[in-house]
């Protein structure tokens, strides 16, 4: 069993470290680059690189992972399913609705195994909230809330693929960071989003830009190149679940000292819990007039580790040929299901925050 890997960029690396350190052997890399794809196999020692994506279609790849960016995962996995081949790729799953609901349908009908990397699901903090909630103990789910704050797109920033709407889309920090915060709140708490209200925050929509560095003004006037910035750095999000259950979400990648800061709790009819990925070790849990119980993880994980489990989880079921009935690692469908939302906020934003119907 051999795997190929689409895309030789920075996430590509990180799949590739996961497949090595999971035993799994990378037989192949494309990457639009001749350069990048050679760099990409003497690094990981893979016998077979290049530009023509015809390699990861030989029958010794079984699997391959989508490293590319979003504009190109519709065309990519058709062709990796019409080979059979499973497939692990990157979020989004694609752009549109109706392609995400035929990719999850394809899939299906090919038989093969299809995963999207929603890694922070396998902290093991993030596993057993959701055991606890889906005891008796915890009761009917009333309140998911939380947040998705990172830095990196604050001033200065760099400019990189996700300003291309061409590449990434006309979303940023929804598709970027939100997707993952999606995942784990419904991962979790066991309920799934049916409506949501969404506000934009495009805050600096003309930027002057210098040495591929944005910034929001001229400085003493001798930046003089200019770039129109059309996604969102931040989005508010009101939210209802298909129980009757509430929630919010703040999405921001423009908040300083925050590197990489997801927050989710929980608020059941008997009990209350609640986790932050700063302190991705410890599970807060608490019942009405008994305090807060911290559950500390002595021998937890980290980012890495959970993209080993994300890994691990997948490739058990494709050594055992087919889907499991409840596979822990997120689905096609699953990633078919944040599409939808994703695409609903932006229909929510650019409609003054209207409440939108989700299938």
């Amino acid at each position: 069993m051999k795997t190929g890997i689409w895309g030789a960029g920075n996430i590509a690396h990180t799949h590739a470290e996961a497949l090595k350190a999971s035993g799994i052997l990378i037989g192949a890399i494309v990457d639009v680059s001749e350069e990048k794809a050679k760099a990409f196999a003497e690094e990981f020692s893979i016998e077979k690189w290049g530009t023509d994506s015809s390699i990861l279609f030989d029958d010794e790849i079984t699997t391959v992972h989508v490293c590319t960016p979003p504009n190109l995962h519709y065309d990519m996995v058709m062709k990796l399913l019409d080979h059979k081949k499973n497939v692990l790729c990157e979020k989004p799953l694609c752009f549109e609705d109706s392609q995400a609901e035929e990719l999850a349908r394809r899939a299906k009908e090919c038989g093969v195994v299809c995963a999207i990397n929603f890694n922070v699901r396998f902290h093991m903090a993030c596993q057993k909230a959701r055991k606890l909630v889906e005891s008796e103990e915890f009761g009917r789910v009333n309140v998911i809330h939380g947040n998705y704050l990172q830095e990196f797109n604050a001033f200065p920033a760099p400019v990189d693929w996700r300003y291309n709407t061409v590449l990434a889309g006309r979303m940023r920090a929804v598709t970027e960071i939100g997707t993952h915060w999606l995942d784990i709140a419904q991962y979790i708490s066991g309920r799934k989003v049916k409506a949501l209200s969404a506000n934009f925050g495009r805050f600096y929509p003309n930027r002057y830009v210098e040495d591929r560095i944005m910034y929001p003004d001229s400085g003493d006037g001798t930046r003089t190149e200019t770039m129109e910035v059309c996604s969102e750095d931040a989005a508010a999000i009101n939210l209802k679940f298909d129980n009757g259950a509430i929630g919010t979400v703040l999405l921001s990648e423009v908040s300083q000292g925050r590197i990489n800061r997801i927050t989710l709790e929980v608020t059941g009819e008997k009990k209350n819990l609640w986790w932050n990925s700063e302190d991705n070790n410890i599970l807060n849990t608490a019942v009405k007039g008994s305090g807060v119980n911290s559950e500390i993880f002595g021998f937890g994980n980290g980012f890495m580790d959970t993209f080993r489990s994300l890994v691990d989880s997948f490739y058990d079921d494709v050594k055992r040929g087919c889907v499991s009935e409840a596979p822990v690692y997120p689905t096609f469908f699953e990633g078919r299901d944040i599409v939808k939302l994703c695409n609903a906020m932006l229909e929510s934003a650019d409609s003054n925050g209207k409440w939108v119907m989700v299938e």
